[in-house]
């Protein structure tokens, strides 16, 4: 009989982030789980790391050199052998309730088809994510910019879990302290990508990731958690599914420069999930399309990658591809 958890963890030159990761899992309160690494052709000591500790886990590794996370992730559960198949990303530390946890709730709530919880980020590594570069500005326009960015894209939840908003923009409570004192199981808008437990039967109703998400395939995890929840189930939140994210700026975030696929993807995720006819709609999403082209255009200007600027061509092909 086959361990009930699985833990998937989708790698590509982190070996450093990799270990500790691996590591936090030796740490587990229970043991009764398997580990499928699924490497993406790593160059670096990602392999020594992996022979390492598959003497003390029950680890697999799985050679899968493709670029499009969303093709990783889905091979990554298809080997999988556990009911529940949890995503964990390689820069992560889980707690050390985590895995009893993950099991519980399951266990406890029939009716839950994911689950997540805190993905704190440390104060330093914050400015790695896109997202907390507004919350950060110095100066008074700096100040207002983030203002701006919290009260009409956010409208005003920066610190609530699992929130996407109708401008498309999620809110990035689960990355701050303040979300271990959530109490029981609330249920979110979706689960977070780095910590994600799903059925496994029900990631197989709905014909698991969508290949359609490209590169590093942003949104294609909120899609899966998403479309699974329509089939009637609940997604949740546990403060006790806690993991450490120390965001890495190696391996797959070196492609995160991808714009015009990154805003291909919101458009396939948002027309998909979020847009309404109605004008607060429109307006909320046309005002967030153009920001996000107006920073990217300022990523292009001060790193002198004009990658950046796809964002612009992304959102044309974007529009051309969605289906109303």
């Amino acid at each position: 009989m086959g361990p009930k958890l699985s833990i998937i963890i989708c790698t590509y030159n982190r070996a450093q982030s990799l270990a500790a990761c691996l590591e936090s899992l030796t740490k587990q309160s229970l043991s009764d789980f398997e580990v499928l690494v699924v490497d993406g052709g790593s160059k670096d000591n990602t392999n020594r790391i992996i022979r390492k500790y598959a003497r003390r886990l029950a680890l697999k590794k799985i050679l899968y050199p493709k670029k499009e996370l969303a093709c990783v992730r889905d091979k990554g559960w298809r080997e999988a052998k556990g009911e529940i198949v949890a995503f964990v990303d390689d820069d992560v530390v889980v707690s050390s309730n985590w895995a009893k946890s993950v099991l519980e709730i399951f266990a406890r709530n029939p009716n839950i088809a994911g689950v997540s919880g805190p993905t704190i980020v440390p104060k330093e590594l914050l400015q790695n994510r896109d997202v907390f570069w507004f919350y950060n500005l110095k100066g008074w326009f700096g100040r207002l910019l983030g203002k701006f960015w919290n009260q009409f894209f956010l409208e005003g939840k920066m610190y609530e879990v699992g929130k996407i908003l109708k401008s498309g923009a999620w809110s990035p409570g689960s990355n701050f302290p303040n979300c271990l004192n959530t109490k029981g199981l609330q249920d979110v808008d979706y689960l977070e990508a780095c910590n994600m437990s799903l059925r496994r039967n029900l990631i197989e109703r709905v014909g698991g990731f969508d290949y359609g998400f490209r590169e590093t395939a942003e949104w294609c995890e909120v899609d899966l958690s998403m479309r699974i929840e329509k089939l009637g189930y609940r997604l949740a939140f546990s403060s006790k599914v806690c993991v450490d994210h120390n965001i890495s700026q190696h391996g797959v975030y070196t492609r995160r420069t991808a714009a015009k696929e990154r805003m291909e993807n919101f458009f396939r995720f948002y027309f998909r999930h979020i847009f309404k006819f109605r004008v607060d709609y429109l307006f909320k999403f046309l005002s967030y399309i153009l920001f996000l082209n107006l920073y990217w255009t300022y990523k292009a200007i001060t790193t002198r990658n004009l990658d950046w600027l796809g964002g612009w061509v992304g959102t044309v092909t974007g529009v051309k591809n969605t289906k109303f």
